[in-house]
């Protein structure tokens, strides 16, 4: 079974992160760099969440994500 680490921070304002596993076609969809949006489960607990692109901190960087929204 695939299963990919995948860390949002829990709010854009937060340093504090989930750590969620997600299936192959969710890790392709937050693999993006800059302003993405995608929607993603967790395997293991079956939640949902909206989450998007965000920067890490470094100038012009736009490597990191958050949670918008928890659906289930």
């Amino acid at each position: 079974m695939y299963k990919q680490l995948f860390t949002p921070k829990i709010n854009l304002h937060s340093d504090e992160r989930l750590k969620l596993y997600l299936n192959e076609e969710d890790s392709r969809n937050t693999a993006g760099r800059g302003r993405w949006k995608a929607t993603v489960t967790d395997i293991v607990s079956n939640i949902k969440y909206k989450v998007a692109g965000c920067s890490c901190g470094t100038p012009y960087c736009m490597c990191d994500a958050y949670v918008v929204e928890i659906i289930n």
